[in-house]
């Protein structure tokens, strides 16, 4: 039984680093899709609302990067930390989150 514990352990630890790599080009895409659009923002909108969307867009890249540099460990009690202060808001990003995954996985499924 501990062997087959340990291998669904391991199975799941691997599952969750994929997951993390996933998420973190998934992420840093929509860092570069955010800053690539800031010249067209520019130049339809404003200086102003581009320089919000390079800001934007930075904040993205800063959260890839975060995302990236911790190990599944620690980002699973860092999710623990923040659903133990602030519960409903979790279940709202756990909703948003889950709906991003749904469709990365199915885009995933209809490329292969």
């Amino acid at each position: 039984m501990n062997d087959f514990k340990a291998k669904a352990a391991g199975s799941a630890k691997a599952a969750a680093e994929k997951g993390k790599e996933r998420a973190t080009e998934a992420v840093g895409s929509i860092g570069k899709l955010i800053r690539d659009s800031a010249a067209t923002i520019d130049e339809n909108v404003g200086k102003q609302y581009g320089d919000y969307a390079r800001g934007a867009a930075d904040a993205v890249d800063g959260f890839a990067s975060k995302l990236d540099a911790k190990d599944v460990d620690a980002l699973a009690e860092d999710a623990r930390q923040f659903v133990r202060k602030s519960p409903a808001v979790a279940i709202g990003a756990a909703a948003a989150v889950g709906f991003v995954l749904a469709r990365l996985f199915r885009s995933g499924s209809d490329n292969t």
